[in-house]
């Protein structure tokens, strides 16, 4: 009888101890939780983008906010340079509206 109490409160208190670690999801989406884990700042970045587009706020990540308080002739070729290679991330991609129609943001 005492083993069977012993064994159902050594239970009780190994199932309190998972339940005392967990983490809120705003936690986890914090820079420094993100950075602590080992996830890149590309990928704080887009998850937070995502978040941010599915409770429909804006956000911009920091890459984004230094184009755009550049210079305008920076801004001119920086824009250039996306236009011509459609392999560099222009940050279009989360701050477009998606349209029936093509046009050349659909790069």
């Amino acid at each position: 009888m005492k083993l069977k109490i012993l064994s159902v409160a050594l239970i009780i208190f190994i199932t309190q101890l998972a339940s005392n670690a967990a983490v809120t999801v705003d936690k986890t989406l914090t820079k420094e939780y993100m950075m602590n884990n080992g996830y890149s700042k590309q990928i704080y970045d887009t998850v937070n983008i995502s978040r941010a587009r599915a409770l429909g706020e804006e956000f911009y990540s920091s890459q984004e906010l230094e184009l755009k308080n550049s210079s305008k002739t920076k801004r001119f070729f920086k824009k250039l340079q996306y236009y011509i290679d459609p392999a560099m991330d222009d940050y279009s991609f989360y701050h477009h509206d998606i349209l029936p129609e093509n046009s050349y943001n659909d790069l």
